[in-house]
């Protein structure tokens, strides 16, 4: 069978804990601005908590799946009670979940949200569990697309040269494991990439690991990232909208007004618009920034990180 995208990387439980009892504190280091703090040795209580599920290739599967692509899924869960639940609910999105990998030892990851409601900010504490242990794909899969999410810190490596072997369109969008190894690690698998996304933050960690500048302005990261090998480098900068480079034009998109209940999942739900845009017309970079948006902004005005995802019957265009 022929799948228009296989997402490979994590598949966990969130644990979404709301409180107002911390604080957003500025931070002198560039790549690390601000910071969420609470009193030493508290105790912190809540009268909110949710579970929902989460993981990059798991948000971004249901994402593009929701938008009408015939997607499978590569991701490893535990042999449990969880990892049952979880492939059930694959199932329920037409999720094809023959390549997931179950671990008889280590249960399904979860990861806790601590939110905190009145900021509108969040950091979130991940147990990847099985997820480290993901280090072999099938040999024989039939694809258009790969999107790659977070991969295991011990064979990612090893998994993305795997992956860069497939003849298929390529889409990363790298972990914070990956940047912090740095451009001389990265460049053999970014001259391989056929689109790659990051946050703000991610992409001047990228490029100041690669040189020395003051020059961290949007228009700079995505002309220095495109020269790194990437085809189209799509950066998303919060309030400040969206933007895209593919070597001859730059393209931006504002944010879509929405009433922010949470901002979990909002990366994976610009990946998936965007990607699926991109998927239907590879030429128009302009509609795939609105389709992230618009599932973006759908995403944070709910609960969880999948609640908001779009279909395509309702994408307004």
């Amino acid at each position: 069978m022929k799948y228009d995208i296989i997402t490979i990387g994590g598949a966990i439980r969130d644990i979404i804990f709301y409180t107002n009892e911390g604080l957003v504190v500025n931070n002198p280091n560039p790549l690390c601005e601000k910071l969420i703090a609470f009193e030493l040795g508290a105790k912190i209580y809540t009268d909110e908590a949710y579970w929902s599920w989460g993981g990059g290739a798991d948000n971004t599967g249901v994402g593009v799946a929701k938008l009408g692509l015939k997607t499978a899924i590569i991701v490893r869960v535990g042999a449990d009670s969880e990892g049952d639940e979880l492939v059930k609910y694959f199932k329920k999105q037409g999720i094809e979940t023959k390549f997931i990998q179950r671990d008889k030892k280590i249960r399904t990851g979860f990861s806790l949200v601590t939110t905190l409601k009145n900021k509108k900010a969040h950091t979130i504490f991940v147990y990847r569990g099985p997820g480290e242990n993901l280090n072999s794909l099938p040999k024989n899969i039939s694809t258009k697309w790969i999107y790659i999410s977070s991969l295991s810190a011990k064979y990612w490596e090893k998994m993305l040269g795997q992956i860069l072997k497939y003849k298929a369109i390529k889409a990363w969008n790298p972990s914070i494991v990956q940047l912090k190894t740095g451009y001389s690690k990265l460049a053999k698998f970014l001259k391989k990439i056929d689109v790659l996304i990051l946050n703000e933050d991610e992409a001047r960690e990228l490029v100041l690991s690669a040189q020395k500048t003051k020059d961290l302005s949007i228009k700079h990261l995505l002309k220095r990232i495109y020269q790194m090998g990437p085809k189209i480098v799509a950066i998303t900068a919060g309030p400040k909208g969206v933007f895209a480079y593919n070597g001859d034009k730059f393209y931006s998109h504002k944010i879509k007004k929405a009433n922010v209940v949470n901002t979990v999942g909002a990366g994976d739900a610009f990946s998936s618009g965007f990607i699926a845009g991109l998927f239907y017309d590879k030429n128009d970079i302009q509609k795939a920034l609105h389709w992230g948006i618009l599932n973006s902004a759908s995403v944070i005005a709910k609960i969880g990180a999948q609640e908001g995802l779009l279909n395509k019957s309702n994408l307004k265009f």
